[in-house]
């Protein structure tokens, strides 16, 4: 007797259901730990039962694929607003050192380059310096509020 198709549908017994999910998170889990083993990629499987129980598998471990995960979150997005300025502002810079015949190391590297700027140019900086930090301050706030959320929420349902 070969394998038949069933029809995907909620499955309404109980003890089907029960027994239905034991076999297909056991499968699903023994797929993560051969693509862990075959490609050494590092992986994560979370899975809540019927019973709102939690069952993780993790290789090299759940915390360390979902740490890095979160790491991954946090790298900067380059914005068009304050890099391209930036970036403009180094060229700018770069320019002056050679018609000046001197080395530049980049953007606002040293108070010399600083004390170059019109005023119109410091003012335009300041307003980006300061766009940029309350961006990277809600970004902090808003990425370690998610994973303390997430980080109590795995300690909780893993007891």
């Amino acid at each position: 007797m070969g394998r038949r198709k069933i029809e995907i549908k909620k499955i309404e017994n109980k003890d089907s259901m029960y027994s239905t999910f034991t076999k297909r998170r056991n499968g699903l889990f023994r797929k993560a730990r051969k693509l862990a083993a075959l490609s050494g990629a590092d992986v994560a499987a979370i899975v809540f039962s019927p019973n709102n129980k939690l069952y993780t598998y993790g290789q090299p471990s759940v915390n360390s694929v979902v740490d890095r995960f979160l790491g991954e979150q946090e790298q900067p997005m380059h914005g068009r607003d304050s890099g391209d300025f930036l970036g403009a502002k180094q060229e700018q810079e770069q320019e002056r050192a050679v018609a000046g015949g001197r080395e530049s190391s980049g953007f606002l590297s040293s108070d010399e380059q600083i004390h170059d700027l019109e005023l119109h140019e410091l003012e335009q900086c300041k307003g980006f310096m300061e766009e940029l930090m309350k961006k990277v301050a809600d970004r902090l706030d808003e990425t370690v509020m998610r994973r303390v959320c997430l980080k109590d929420f795995l300690c909780m349902n893993s007891t």
